[in-house]
């Protein structure tokens, strides 16, 4: 995370940030005590939260706002921009004969939407716990979701800080912006949604 120069505080309210992250972190501490149809609320809330743009205007040539989610042990980022909900499927439906990244597809809102399993995709070791929730990614639209096993904050990045990304396989490297200090792969969420890899071709 950066500081918060004269400079950048311009062009950030970090009082806004900190808020925010207060207020997201209160919700899904507690979901196990709640009814499935209280849990859903309270994460289409935090969804909203998280992915709510300020209301000051980053400068997107120097800082990145992203939200910080995690699968299994590995931690990740995307930017706020790409994130439409987080959510719990109420099923997901297994596609055969497509590749391990595939998940299934899930019914969200009435839409069929393909869930995606990152670390596979992107030859990322993570471990096994269950993943119950899914980030749904897309800009006017949702175009897929990933499993994901929470979300952390929102945050900002500077994005000239950002270092080559390690551990990333072959051919995805293209889909990182980069890696931060603290091991925080930042993925390139237009990069992500235009990848051909992550759509399932329905006319077969």
């Amino acid at each position: 995370m950066i500081a918060a120069d004269n400079k950048l505080t311009k062009v950030f309210d970090w009082d806004d940030a900190k808020r925010r992250l207060e207020e997201s972190g209160k919700t899904l501490l507690d979901t196990d005590n709640l009814t499935p149809e209280q849990s859903a609320r309270i994460l289409d809330e935090r969804a909203r939260q998280l992915a709510r743009v300020p209301d000051q205007t980053l400068d997107n040539r120097e800082v990145l706002e992203v939200v910080r989610f995690r699968i299994g042990s590995e931690e990740f980022a995307i930017g706020s921009e790409y994130v439409l909900e987080l959510t719990r499927p109420n099923a997901i439906t297994p596609i055969p004969q497509l590749e391990p990244h595939f998940v299934g597809v899930t019914n969200l809102r009435g839409e069929v939407t393909t869930v995606i399993d990152l670390g596979k995709l992107l030859g990322i070791s993570a471990d096994d716990e269950p993943k119950s929730q899914v980030l749904v990614l897309g800009r006017d639209r949702p175009e897929f979701a990933i499993r994901v096993s929470g979300i952390e904050h929102v945050m900002a990045l500077r994005r000239d800080e950002l270092l080559e990304p390690m551990g990333v396989a072959g051919c995805y490297r293209d889909l990182m912006l980069g890696c931060s200090k603290e091991g925080l792969l930042v993925l390139d969420g237009k990069a992500l949604l235009g990848c051909e890899d992550l759509y399932v071709d329905q006319s077969e």
